[in-house]
């Protein structure tokens, strides 16, 4: 019974260890999405003033229009205090949406690098990132000589192509915008081909969001009724390995009140989703871009992938009868920015943010973690204070714990004895044994429980601290003492200098010195062996969970010495 109760434990570890180790060997493995050859937050050239926008006619008899030739498109400008957009007035696509809060990566400068196999030591030197000159967040990843972000499209038996009948001529109401504070805004995008099909794009800002508004209006003026649909789409390239990550890249969306997430390098063939389109976006871990249609119940989301080549979400809405003279209007709720839960419930997105499993448990745990850094000012020391938390929390079957394990080690003599009695007859060494643990009123499975029961909080943690946008970029210790080497300037990545792991793996070693013997010696050898393969694990963690599992760490040390030297 004993042995079994230690092979229960020793599983229960390996299997958390390989479920990390799985999940994390594939984050590593992913590389920052690529950029485009053109760099959208660089200055722009002056440009004259656009043309106001052409009216639009009444209903009534439709009149011959005139050929419209397509033009270059000019760049239109939004400035928030939040974000950066650009937009090109041909189609009242979005080349450019920069988060200004949000960086692309933290300004350090490479000094030494030492590799060995997937685990590198690196040597950088810190720059405040306040003082620095790195770039803002870029949302629009897509490759040269394709389609930009929010582009418009119609497609109908009568008249096709993204105009719907030849090329479209776009115009733009004012050249750009630009709100302060809590202001309110709103930019106009018309466009019209020969045929008479003409489209009005109209957003709306605010300046204190990451969601915005887009009306859609279509006016026939064709000369002929149209049925046809109309196409929004969304795109994002993601490069690397991604398909294997737990916060995954790739579609991230709602259908008929049913959370569905697909993954980026998985869609071989191009994907239909129907029903209730409650949201539909494009998902980069940290980030999300989405559209949530307003006044479309017949809309649905047909998904694309070609790798090489960006993913493409596009929503398409049935515009059914259109007669000529008349107009449809559509609307849809964008947004583009981090996956901070009090920004998307703007729009009613909070669900994208989702730790799998123990999603149940990863919520409060993320809720408790923002409370604490509100109070202390850094996510470090927040993670510290959960864990003193977590580990009050446990303290008594942990305790209990620790103390089936004494009492167990006190038998080790009489199960000695048992054994070499009975080693001939399983059975009624069994029984034999049974009859030991009742008397003493020993559970041999008591050791393992506290482990099992904490199993679902540790990897909820795990996808908290690993996923989360709160722990992105942010930073515990930053530089090591006295010098301006970077060491925990991002609790989201791993310790550069390795430091924390290794110190970790000490202090497991230490915990496995002071747990009593299992009395076999094959088995004390296998435990002995773990804190070995879990320090080579963590190397590569985000440094935030290896902070939290070297103080939990500490403080079951600190625990078991109590027991160890009170409890006889």
């Amino acid at each position: 019974m004993e042995k079994r109760a230690m092979i229960a434990l020793a599983l229960s570890m390996v299997v958390f260890a390989v479920f990390m180790f799985i999940g994390e060997r594939s984050r590593v493995g992913q590389v920052p999405p690529t950029q485009k050859s053109e760099q959208p937050g660089q200055a722009q050239q002056p440009q004259p003033p656009l043309a106001p926008a052409p009216a639009i006619p009444a209903a009534g008899p439709p009149q011959a229009p005139a050929p419209v030739a397509a033009k270059p498109g000019r760049d239109v400008v939004v400035e928030t205090p939040l974000v950066r957009a650009i937009f090109t007035d041909a189609g009242g696509r979005l080349k450019s949406f920069q988060l200004k809060k949000y960086r692309e990566n933290l300004p350090f400068t490479p000094i030494y690098q030492f590799k060995v196999g997937p685990v590198s030591l690196d040597l950088d030197r810190y720059y405040n990132p306040e003082n620095s000159l790195a770039h803002p967040k870029e949302m629009v990843n897509t490759g040269p000589g394709q389609n930009y972000d929010l582009d418009l499209g119609w497609q109908g038996s009568s008249l096709s192509g993204s105009g719907g009948g030849g090329p479209i001529s776009w115009v733009a109401s004012q050249p750009g915008l630009t709100l302060q504070d809590a202001g309110k805004g709103t930019l106009q995008f018309t466009g019209r081909n020969s045929s008479g099909l003409t489209f009005i794009k109209t957003f709306t800002f605010k300046a204190d969001s990451y969601a915005f508004d887009l009306t859609v209006q279509v006016l026939n003026q064709t000369g002929q009724t149209l049925d046809g649909q109309l196409d929004l789409d969304l795109r994002e390239e993601f490069a690397g390995e991604v398909a294997g990550r737990y916060q995954t890249f790739g579609f991230n969306g709602s259908v008929n009140n049913s959370w569905t997430e697909i993954k980026s390098g998985g869609l071989k063939d191009p994907r239909t989703l129907t029903g209730k389109i409650d949201w539909a976006g494009l998902d980069e871990g940290y980030f999300l871009t989405a559209m949530v249609p307003q006044t479309a119940p017949k809309s649905l989301v047909l998904l694309k992938e070609t790798l090489p080549g960006p993913m493409v979400a596009s929503l398409r809405t049935p515009v059914e009868n259109l007669a000529t003279g008349r107009e449809a209007q559509f609307s849809y709720g964008l947004y583009i920015g981090p996956k901070d839960q009090k920004d998307l419930e703007t729009l009613g997105l909070d669900r994208a943010v989702n730790f799998g499993w123990f999603n149940f448990l990863g919520q409060p745990l993320l809720y408790a973690l923002n409370f604490f850094e509100r109070y202390c000012g850094n996510y470090g020391w927040a993670i510290v204070i959960l864990t003193f938390v977590i580990r009050i929390l446990f303290f008594y079957p942990n305790h209990k714990s620790y103390k089936s394990m004494k009492a167990m080690q006190k038998l080790q003599p009489k199960v000695a004895k048992i054994r070499e009695k009975y080693k001939d007859d399983k059975e009624a060494m069994n029984k034999e044994m049974m009859g030991l643990y009742k008397t003493f009123k020993v559970n041999p499975l008591a050791g393992c429980l506290p482990m099992v029961i904490q199993l679902p909080v540790f990897i909820a943690l795990y996808r908290v601290l690993g996923s989360a946008i709160e722990l992105r970029h942010a930073s515990f210790i930053p530089t090591l003492p006295f010098t301006h080497v970077v060491w925990l300037a991002d609790l989201s990545t791993k310790d550069p200098l390795l430091i924390t792991p290794l110190v970790m793996g000490g202090t497991m070693f230490l915990q496995q010195k002071m747990t009593p013997s299992p009395g076999d010696p094959a088995q004390a050898k296998m435990m002995m062996f773990l804190p070995l393969v879990f320090t080579f694990m963590f190397l590569n963690f985000a440094s935030g969970l290896v902070v939290y599992w070297l103080v939990n760490n500490v403080l079951s040390i600190i625990q078991q010495h109590y027991t160890n030297k009170y409890i006889s």
